[in-house]
């Protein structure tokens, strides 16, 4: 029969989606991180490969018979080629493509056309396209995202809003933070959002738009309140809902190699 994979992995987790040629999603699997500037390369492929072969084992499926394979990632716009190897030698006969989160979610919020989108999780970039053009601003890694998860947890510890991650994973502190009153804390959830919405200006600019499409998601924008009304206020538009999740886009994409 065989089987067409998609994946958008980042510094938190990584959803993967399995299909055949058409029709609808045979599955869904939520695997643990696979960003490269957080993991180390044996860590990324072992999650990789587990996850993978547990998803196929699920569908009745095996390795051997997956036929494509196309995974959005963070930190993979300088290791794509990483990715690759990695997914090649978990899925052996399969045609792979590797491209990065931001232009993967770009793809699916807006269908394959113009706009952009700013992903806030562990890490924020903004990702934009207009009539060919690309821009793009922020992607580059721990403690230089600004309004990221990683970003608002360093802040946090340096402003004696909470104690310093013992597994170096500041991200890890959103989910105290947010259940927290302190109005400290809002304030650097309302500044990360005004970071945020900087990263939209700076693409936009980039491409001379002064109305984009814009979107947004990501866990911090996603489940933080305070920090998508900041960053839509900030920004002034309208943030769209994007058409597709980036998993699905990556399964269509999939579909298309063969």
């Amino acid at each position: 029969m065989g089987f067409y994979l998609g994946l958008e992995g980042g510094g938190t987790k990584t959803d993967l989606v399995i299909g055949t040629q058409s029709g609808a999603p045979l599955g869904r699997w939520r695997l643990g991180p696979t960003s490269l500037s957080r993991r180390s390369t044996a860590e990324v492929a072992e999650e990789l490969r587990r996850g993978i072969s547990a998803a196929l084992t699920a569908v009745g499926g095996a390795e051997d018979e997956c036929l494509a394979v196309c995974g959005g990632f963070a930190s993979a716009g300088s290791r794509g080629a990483e990715f690759t190897a990695m997914l090649q030698e978990v899925c052996p006969r399969a045609r792979v493509e590797a491209l990065t989160d931001a232009e993967l979610a770009l793809e699916a919020a807006t269908g394959g056309g113009d706009g952009i989108i700013l992903i806030a999780g562990t890490g924020s970039i903004a990702w934009g396209r207009r009539g060919g053009k690309l821009a793009r601003a922020g992607g580059e890694g721990p403690g230089r995202d600004p309004g990221s998860g990683d970003w608002i947890g360093r802040q946090a510890v340096a402003a004696g809003l909470a104690s310093p991650p013992g597994d170096g994973n500041f991200a890890g502190l959103l989910p105290r933070l947010a259940r927290e009153t302190d109005p400290r804390v809002v304030a650097l959830f309302q500044a990360a959002g005004q970071a945020l919405a900087e990263l939209l200006r700076s693409c936009a600019a980039t491409l001379d738009w002064a109305a984009p499409e814009s979107y947004a998601r990501g866990g911090v924008v996603d489940h933080i309140p305070e920090v998508r009304q900041a960053l839509e206020r900030a920004w002034g538009r309208p943030l769209l809902t994007p058409k597709a999740l980036p998993a699905e886009a990556a399964l269509a994409r999939a579909r298309r190699m063969v």
